[in-house]
């Protein structure tokens, strides 16, 4: 809205005609019909926009409003334009700090093993961290490279896996474990006197795991990211940048 709306808006919200509001604030009706119309080159003088203020009973914040509105109207073109120029960047420029606080909250840090002796994902730093579309509330989730053809075709060599700790395992899901101080990525075959950890490749034997070995589950396997290659590699829609490690997670 700009100074001559605002303006008549507020006239018209009190009732007022235009001959009378010219009276109240001590003007000719014509040189005021000529403000409303846009006929008159600059807005009224600052006294002048006072007398508005007072007479139209504007709260403070409305006053401020319109005072405003006439410094716009007073404004050199070419100065709004840059103004103008400069509120877009700065607009760009929030939005872009946005979206990388957004991509920076949604990293998935990836890990070449699981650490046995504390019964975590890992007792070291991430060797990288990825980001996927469309993954949300990834405080619980991380990655692992994996090493080994016991879980093809589901997962193949050098794969990554995306995990989530703390989920409800079930029969013939697939999840990270940790067997006696070893870790393995299996499927879990649940019987009533025991737990079997199967390998989708069949040239690989079940591990079985009775009520006094040391078990735990680290995290439940919900995307399967396969034929990474190490080295930065790139798809259309994420980019994964891998570092070579030698400890990868075995299956």
């Amino acid at each position: 809205m700009d100074f001559r709306s605002f303006l008549r808006s507020k006239r018209e919200a009190l009732g007022i005609s235009q001959n009378k509001f010219a009276k109240l604030v001590g003007i000719t009706q014509s040189y005021y019909n000529g403000v409303e119309r846009g006929e008159i080159k600059n807005p009224p003088s600052e006294e002048i926009i006072e007398k508005f203020v007072t007479t139209l009973l504007l709260t403070p914040e409305e006053g401020d409003k319109l005072k405003y509105l006439a410094a716009i109207e007073r404004t050199p073109s070419i100065i709004l334009e840059e103004l103008q120029k400069l509120n877009e960047e700065r607009t760009q420029a929030h939005q872009k700090a946005v979206k990388e606080q957004s991509d920076k909250d949604a990293l998935i840090p990836l890990f070449s093993r699981i650490s046995a002796g504390v019964g975590a994902v890992t007792d070291e730093d991430p060797i990288d961290y990825i980001s996927l579309p469309g993954i949300r509330n990834t405080e619980s989730i991380f990655a692992i490279n994996v090493k080994g053809d016991s879980m093809e075709p589901t997962i193949k060599d050098q794969s990554i896996i995306l995990c989530r700790q703390n989920g409800d395992i079930r029969d013939g899901d697939v999840a990270a474990f940790l067997v006696n101080g070893e870790s393995y990525v299996k499927r879990i075959k649940i019987n009533k006197n025991f737990f079997a950890l199967l390998s989708d490749n069949p040239n690989y034997q079940p591990i079985y795991v009775y009520p006094d070995d040391e078990f735990k589950v680290i995290g439940k396997v919900f995307k399967v990211i396969n034929d990474i290659k190490w080295k930065s590699w790139h798809m259309p829609t994420f980019l994964i940048k891998v570092i070579f490690i030698h400890n990868r997670f075995s299956i």
